[in-house]
């Protein structure tokens, strides 16, 4: 229900901002795969510390992003972000998992759920000339809901957060022709604490004045090791998008 109350308030924004000048619109669509995805929780010596992809099995998935930029003016950008993401298995466990204080055993037929919803507003601002390519530096608070959740035939044990976590940001890219433009995204901190990164590196042609084409890689990779929680993931995305200037 969050999920779909938060695209709804973007998409709803969407059509606000569709009155006002320098409004972008990017839409991405491709599969979600899994790297390495390492859990215990709590982060302690009581529970085990498994592989959601190599003990658990979680398999690839199609996912969706939504961005939305508009550009107050010449020299500063404000965006919007809906970037859900969940993936899923339906394996015998390769080993035995104690999680959340409970028993999972080696060969139980396991339901995993690994979700990860991202929701973002970004402030960038464009710089007057490249810099070695760079073309906006910024900021972001990104929403963060995500959960971890083992079902087996006689158990069941999952972990749900929310929470807020800044980023810095900048926009890179060499333009090859009028058409044709290479594009680096990306999106970080790290602390002592846990680190998060999301990371696209692709290209943009325009087809019209108003319409382009995206395609790429993306990479999303981090997590936290606190007491409550030890938790780090990378997910591989092969996309393909459009972006549409109202």
């Amino acid at each position: 229900m969050k999920k779909i109350l938060l695209i709804s308030l973007i998409l709803a924004s969407a059509i606000a901002l569709s009155a006002l000048p320098d409004i972008r619109i990017e839409a991405e669509t491709g599969i979600a795969i899994p790297g390495y995805n390492d859990v215990r929780i709590p982060n302690d010596t009581n529970n085990t510390m498994f592989s959601l992809k190599n003990d658990v099995g979680i398999s690839s998935a199609f996912s969706t992003r939504l961005n939305i930029h508009y550009r107050i003016s010449p020299r500063h950008q404000i965006s919007l972000m809906a970037a859900p993401l969940t993936l899923k298995a339906n394996e015998k466990l390769a080993k035995s998992v104690v999680y959340q204080s409970k028993h999972f055993w080696m060969n139980d037929q396991i339901e995993a759920v690994y979700r990860f919803d991202s929701y973002r507003l970004q402030y960038r601002y464009l710089l007057p000339k490249e810099f070695y390519g760079i073309r906006a530096v910024g900021a972001s608070l990104k929403v963060r809901d995500a959960e971890i959740s083992l079902k087996s035939t006689s158990n069941f044990a999952t972990k749900k957060n929310t929470g807020i976590v800044p980023l810095l940001s900048l926009n890179a890219g060499y333009r090859i022709n009028d058409e044709l433009d290479l594009v680096l995204e990306a999106e970080g901190l790290a602390s002592p604490y846990g680190r998060a990164e999301d990371v696209f590196i692709g290209a943009t042609y325009d087809l019209r004045k108003n319409l382009s084409l995206k395609a790429g890689y993306r990479l999303l990779e981090g997590g936290s090791d606190i007491e409550e929680v030890y938790t780090f993931a990378a997910v591989h995305y092969a996309m393909l998008g459009f972006i549409v200037k109202l």
